[in-house]
């Protein structure tokens, strides 16, 4: 019993690096150390990422491993699956940081951990795989619009 316990805390501590806390805490450090062009970018993925999001989850709701109980449109976009938003900006960041710093030692660091914020979404039973990979697929294709920036 401990030994999960211990697990499901590793793993909601390891979902909140996909989380809106840390992206805006990436943008407050960008914005500390003069990276314009990061932050450029980091906000265009933010809001780019989170239209798409929306736009989806209006037009096609799917229910989360764990269903919840909506009352409003808010509630309703929050309680569907489809994307995982919290996937998706965990590869932007990934893709954008790999590109940033340029280094192998860290590339590999980046896509490890993003692949520890895909896994603890389905662990926690917040999305399903189809979910993380629609948001992995949007997470990349939110990068490669950045890049045209």
């Amino acid at each position: 019993m401990k030994k999960t316990n211990f697990i499901h805390s590793i793993m909601r501590d390891t979902t909140a690096f996909g989380g809106i806390v840390f992206f805006g805490f990436v943008i407050m450090l960008s914005i500390a150390f003069g990276e314009n062009q990061l932050l450029i970018s980091l906000f265009f993925g933010l809001f780019f990422s989170l239209a798409v999001t929306v736009l989806i989850r209006l037009f096609y709701f799917k229910n989360r491993p764990n269903k919840q109980i909506y009352k409003n449109i808010i509630e309703r976009m929050d309680a569907s699956s489809f994307p995982s938003w919290h996937s998706a900006r965990a590869v932007f960041l990934c893709l954008l940081f790999i590109d940033f710093f340029r280094k192998d030692s860290l590339s590999v660091f980046f896509v490890v951990f993003a692949a520890l914020v895909l896994y603890s979404r389905i662990y926690l039973r917040k999305h399903d795989w189809l979910d993380v990979m629609g948001g992995v697929v949007l997470g990349v294709g939110t990068y490669l619009i950045t890049l045209l920036l």
